[in-house]
Formats: C-alpha cells, sequence, structure tokens
C-alpha cells in the first residue's frame, strides 16, 4: 500500500470512529445533541443528562452527547439524546421538564430512533435530575420511560434547595444507580440510605458500589461498559 493509500485508510478509519451528531434546537433556544449509531432497526432512546450545571452553557448537552457517544459507541444498543441545564433552569424544574418533552418529540422523527422505548441517564447532578424526572415526566411519557439509570448522585441535592424526592413515586421501576466508595461529595452510606428507602418503596433497584472510585465519571469506566446491556434489557 502507497503512502496515499494508507493515509486515506487512516482518515476513513478516524471518521469511522468519531460519532457524527445532530444538533436540536430547544423551543427557548438551548441545544441537545442527538446521536444515532447505523442501525438496521429502530434503537431505543436514552436521554443523557450532564452534570455540572454551574458551567450555565445552554448547549451543554452537545459536548455531552459527543463525550458519551465516544463511550458507547461500540455497542449500537440505543440512540442517545443530551439536552442541556444550567443555573436558570435546572433539571429539577419545569422548565427542564417540557424541554426534554419537546426535544423527545423532535427525536423520535428521526430515522432509527424509536421513542416508545426511553431511558433517563445521568452524572451528578444529571444523576439527581433523571431522579425527579422520572417521576414528573411519567405524566408525559407513560409507559415509555423504561427506567433510569444515575452515577455520582444525591437526591440530597435537590433536598437542600428545597426539591423534595419521594422513591415511593417510582414504584416498579427499574433504577440502576452507581456509588463511589470514595466519593467526598457524596458519601457512600448516604446513598446507601437512599438505597433503603428505594427498596422499602418498590423500587427495581439495582445498585452498584464502585470500590476506591471518586465522583468523577473516569472512575466508574468499566461500570459505564455494562450500561448498554442493561438498556437492552429494560427496553426490549
Amino acid at each position: 500500500m502507497n503512502r496515499t493509500a494508507l493515509w486515506i485508510c487512516m482518515l476513513a478509519a478516524l471518521a469511522s470512529a468519531t460519532p457524527r451528531l445532530d444538533t436540536l434546537v430547544a423551543p427557548d433556544g438551548s441545544k441537545a445533541g442527538l446521536w444515532v449509531p447505523e442501525s438496521r432497526k429502530k434503537l431505543p432512546l436514552v436521554v443523557w443528562l450532564h452534570g455540572g450545571l454551574g458551567a450555565n452553557n445552554p448547549s451543554k448537552g452537545i459536548a455531552a452527547a459527543g463525550n458519551m457517544a465516544a463511550t458507547w459507541g461500540d455497542s449500537g444498543a440505543f440512540a442517545l439524546l443530551a439536552p442541556s441545564a444550567w443555573p436558570a433552569s435546572p433539571w429539577w424544574s419545569e422548565t427542564a421538564a417540557q424541554r426534554i418533552v419537546d426535544l423527545v418529540a423532535k427525536a423520535a422523527k428521526t430515522p432509527g430512533v424509536d421513542a416508545s422505548r426511553i431511558v433517563l441517564a445521568g452524572a451528578s447532578d444529571g444523576g439527581s435530575g433523571a431522579l425527579w424526572l422520572s417521576v414528573r415526566l411519567r405524566r408525559n411519557l407513560k409507559d415509555r420511560l423504561k427506567g433510569a439509570a444515575i452515577w455520582s448522585a444525591d437526591p440530597s441535592v435537590m433536598e437542600m434547595q428545597g426539591i423534595p424526592w419521594n422513591p415511593t413515586l417510582l414504584r416498579g421501576t427499574a433504577l440502576r444507580w452507581t456509588a463511589g466508595s470514595d466519593d467526598r461529595l457524596h458519601p457512600a452510606a448516604r446513598i446507601r440510605s437512599w438505597w433503603d428507602r428505594c427498596r422499602a418503596a418498590g423500587i427495581r433497584l439495582e445498585p452498584v458500589e464502585t470500590a476506591g472510585a471518586g465522583h468523577d465519571l473516569q472512575f466508574h469506566k468499566p461500570d459505564l461498559a455494562l450500561f448498554p446491556a442493561w438498556v437492552r434489557r429494560v427496553a426490549r
């Protein structure tokens, strides 16, 4: 193979390894990233809620979509929609709930997306938001909402802002909740107490405690690799 042909092959490989993202614009002007892997069949939709609301970036979902698509790009298990949130419109607000409803409706029109099977997922602030939105969006999504998965999250963050979260309102829901044993922001002992409340409430809880893990998602890479299989199971 000559040098020119080699470079063409290398560029083609890089292009295929980089997920192609579409940008969706919500009615409020904020932006979301949408990633739909190539597939012969329609795929369930994972709505990914980013952390770090303090960045105050109404377009942060685009970068979040790229990061998570790179994480799960080889699985081909689902399409991924990543909206944005910010301090004036956090995940646990009516404005965020309506924004997600609108964006899901737009994503549903994209070839390859099966919006009758939806999973909420998120990390840190986004994980707490996924808990709140799982309750709030039941009115809109009904049985289309198949479950939620969260990492490094603690609903106590919302409660400190006067936003209560009642696990009994998620009775029967599939919930995968991953925490780090060394997460200084959300101590494992407090998360375990939430797990106890979830079990008592009748939630179909799958708790995961990653030994030695801190708050950042980088500590949970092996666990993140298990997520596509979980989506296949709960959203089949």
